[in-house]
């Protein structure tokens, strides 16, 4: 978040359009977020949206 001038989710959040509460889920894998935040989330951090979902599917095993 530092490389882009952000100092908090909510500020993150607030740049995506999204709520804090909405980034905190996606970022904690409590729930699959909508295409399109991923797609804004990737934009911003200048990823591909396939590395944030594969990062979650990653989160996933290593949790098992």
């Amino acid at each position: 978040m530092a490389q882009k001038q952000i100092n908090t989710q909510s500020e993150l959040a607030q740049m995506l359009g999204i709520s804090k509460n909405q980034l905190s889920n996606i970022l904690s894998d409590k729930f699959n977020p909508i295409k399109s935040n991923v797609i804004e989330l990737a934009k911003y951090l200048g990823v591909s949206p396939l590395t944030i979902i594969e990062s979650k599917s990653e989160d996933k095993k290593v949790a098992k």
